[in-house]
C-alpha cells in the first residue's frame, strides 16, 4: 500500500486530485504534456514575473501535487490568459485551459481573488459584468443610442443552477428579423458589456460608420454578457459555455451571424462555437438550454468588427468614405490576445504576422507602425500587483520608441488598460511614455467627418490631441449638430469607479475623479515636469 507522506520536505501526491481535474472541462489535457517547455518560451507572465511558470504547473499537475496548486497563494491567478501557450504547444495540450480547469477547482473551494469574485457576483445579479446605471442611460440617450434592455435574469439563473431541475422551466422569448434593406450586409449586433455602459461613444462610432459603409446591424435582444473569458470562465467553465451558447442561439433565431466589437466577447463566442462541435458537449449544453426552451444549433458565425470591415466592406470602400485623410499620422496598432489566438479557433489572421489592423489604419490615410513589442498583451487578466505594470511599461516603451502619435486598438478592455493603466506604469518607472489610445471605430468616424468632441475624445484621460490638426478637413460634414454628452458626479471616478469624494477634472468638462486619484495624477504630472526640467538642465 502506498502511503501519502506529509513531511515538510516531501510533497504529497494525490491521485484523487488528478481524477477530479479530469472531470473538469479540458482538464484531462494535461495528461498529454511531455514537458518540452514551449509554453514557457512565449509566456509574458513568466517573462515579466517570478512566480509563474506554465511548464512547472503542468508538471505538478502530472505528479498530482494538489497541495502546491490549489492553495490560497496559488500562482494560477498570475496567468495573463494570452493564449500564447495554447498557440505554441506541439501536443495541443492547451496549458491555459488546464490552468482554467484548476481555477475552477479553486473556485469550488471558494478560493478566488476579490476582483474575480466581484465580476462573477455582478454577472450573477445583473447578467452583465458592467451593469448599466442612470448615467449610462442618459449618455446613451444623448448619443442617440437605443436604451439598454434588462437581461432576462430568470433565464440566466435557470442556466446557472448546477442542481438541474430545481427551478421551474422558463421559456425564453423568440425574435425574428424583418427583410434586409436591399444592397446592405446584415448582422446581429452583440455590443457586450463595457462599450454600451462605459464607452457609449465607441458604440455611437460603430453605428455611424457602419451605416455609411452599407452594413446593417440588428440589436440582439435578450443578450447577456458573453460571458467574460477571464473571470467568469475561471469560476465555472461549463456554465460559461452554456451562457455563451444561449447568446449564440439568439442570433440563430434571427438567422444572422454575430458582429462583435470586443476581443473578449469574440473570444468567448468563438471558443464556444469551436467547443460545441463536440457532439457530447453540445448535448450537455443543450440539456441545460432546454430549461429555458432554447437549443444551440451551430448555424451563426462570430465576426469581429475588424474582420467585417476587412472582408465584407473592404479597404477600398473604407478609403472612399474618408473625408479627413489622416496623412502624416503615425499610428501604432495593438492586437491584444483574444482577437488572434488561438488561431485555429479565432480564424482572424496570422497570429505571428497579422495585417488586418495595419490595413484598416492605412485605409484612413495614416501610417501604421509595427513596434517591437506589438504582440505583448495588456496584462488585464494577471492578478499580480507588479507583472501587468512591467508588461505595460515594456509595451509603451516600445510604442514610444516607434514615435507613434496614437495607439489604435479594437478592444474596450485593452482601451481601459491603456487609457488609465499608463498612469500606473509611468509612476512606477518614473517615465512619461504616454501615448493616447483610440478605438478604431472612433478613428474611422473622425476620418469620415464626425467632430472630435462628438466622439468624446476630451473625456479620455490621455486625449488624442494630435487629431486636432485634421479637424478643418471635412469640418461639419457629420456629427456637428450635437456635443458629446457631459458626465455628472453620479458616473463615479473615471479612473477607479469610486462614488465618493468626487471632483471635476479641470481639463475635460463633465469628467469626474475621486480626490485620491486626482492627487495621484498630480504626483505623476509633477514627476514628469521634474524629469523635463532635469533634461533641460542637462542639455
Amino acid at each position: 500500500m502506498i502511503h501519502e507522506s506529509h513531511s515538510s520536505d516531501v510533497a504529497p501526491v494525490s491521485f484523487r486530485f488528478r481524477q477530479a481535474l479530469a472531470q473538469k472541462l479540458e482538464g484531462a489535457l494535461s495528461n498529454y504534456c511531455y514537458q518540452c517547455g514551449a509554453c514557457v518560451g512565449d509566456c509574458p507572465a513568466a517573462a515579466y514575473g517570478e512566480g509563474f511558470n506554465p511548464r512547472e504547473i503542468m508538471l505538478k499537475t502530472l505528479y498530482g501535487l494538489e497541495s502546491e496548486l490549489l492553495t490560497e497563494t496559488s500562482p494560477l491567478w498570475e496567468c495573463t490568459n494570452c493564449y500564447n501557450c495554447h498557440e505554441r504547444c506541439p501536443q495541443d495540450v492547451k496549458p491555459v485551459e488546464v490552468i482554467i480547469a484548476l481555477k475552477n477547482m479553486l473556485a469550488d473551494r471558494g478560493i478566488v481573488p476579490p476582483t474575480v469574485a466581484r465580476v462573477v457576483a455582478t454577472f450573477e445579479e445583473t447578467g452583465r459584468t458592467a451593469p448599466a446605471g442612470k448615467v449610462a442611460e442618459r449618455q446613451r440617450a444623448e448619443f442617440g443610442l437605443p436604451a439598454l434592455e434588462p437581461v432576462p435574469m430568470e433565464e440566466i439563473r435557470a442556466l446557472l443552477d448546477t442542481n438541474g431541475g430545481s427551478r421551474p422551466a422558463v421559456r425564453g422569448a423568440r425574435h425574428t428579423a424583418l427583410p434586409a434593406t436591399p444592397g446592405t450586409k446584415r448582422f446581429a449586433f452583440f455590443p457586450g458589456c463595457l462599450i454600451p455602459t462605459r464607452f457609449p461613444a465607441m458604440e455611437f462610432a460603430i453605428r455611424e460608420t457602419l451605416e455609411q459603409l452599407g452594413v446593417e446591424i440588428l440589436d440582439l435582444q435578450g443578450a447577456s454578457c458573453c460571458p467574460d473569458p477571464i473571470y467568469f470562465k475561471a469560476k465555472d467553465k461549463v456554465s460559461w459555455l452554456t451562457i455563451a451558447a444561449r447568446n449564440l442561439s439568439l442570433a440563430e433565431d434571427l438567422e444572422l451571424d454575430i458582429l462583435t466589437n470586443c476581443s473578449g466577447c469574440t473570444a468567448t463566442l468563438s471558443e464556444a462555437r469551436h467547443l460545441l462541435q463536440d457532439a457530447t458537449l453540445r448535448a450537455l449544453v443543450n440539456e441545460r438550454l432546454a430549461r429555458v426552451g432554447r437549443e444551440y444549433r451551430g448555424t451563426a458565425r462570430v465576426r469581429h468588427l475588424a474582420t467585417v470591415l476587412r472582408d465584407d466592406v473592404g479597404y477600398d470602400a473604407i478609403r472612399a468614405s474618408v473625408v479627413r485623410p489622416l496623412e502624416g499620422l503615425k499610428v501604432a496598432v495593438h492586437y491584444g490576445c483574444h482577437l488572434l489566438k488561438p488561431s485555429a479557433t479565432m480564424e482572424v489572421d496570422d497570429p505571428d504576422n497579422p495585417s488586418v489592423l495595419e490595413g484598416l489604419v492605412s485605409a484612413l490615410g495614416a501610417t501604421p507602425v509595427r513596434h517591437r513589442n506589438w504582440a505583448l498583451c495588456c496584462g488585464k487578466a494577471c492578478q499580480s500587483e507588479d507583472v501587468p505594470s512591467r508588461m505595460m511599461h515594456a509595451l509603451l516603451e516600445s510604442v514610444h520608441q516607434s514615435e507613434a502619435e496614437l495607439l489604435c486598438l479594437v478592444c474596450p478592455t485593452c482601451f481601459t488598460r491603456f487609457d488609465f493603466g499608463q498612469l500606473d506604469a509611468s509612476l512606477q518607472f518614473a517615465e512619461d511614455l504616454r501615448t493616447p489610445p483610440v478605438y478604431y471605430a472612433q478613428l474611422l468616424a473622425f476620418a469620415q467627418g464626425v467632430d472630435y468632441e462628438r466622439l468624446a475624445f476630451p473625456r479620455q484621460r490621455l486625449k488624442p490631441d494630435c487629431l486636432r490638426r485634421f479637424e478643418k478637413r471635412g469640418a461639419g460634414r457629420r456629427g456637428g449638430a450635437k456635443e458629446a454628452p457631459n458626465g455628472t458626479a453620479g458616473a463615479g471616478c473615471e479612473y477607479c469607479g469610486a462614488m465618493t469624494d468626487l471632483l471635476p477634472d479641470g481639463s475635460a468638462e463633465g469628467v469626474f475623479y475621486c480626490r485620491p486619484c486626482l492627487e495621484r495624477f498630480a504626483r505623476h504630472d509633477a514627476q514628469i515636469r521634474g524629469g523635463e526640467a532635469e533634461s533641460a538642465e542637462d542639455s
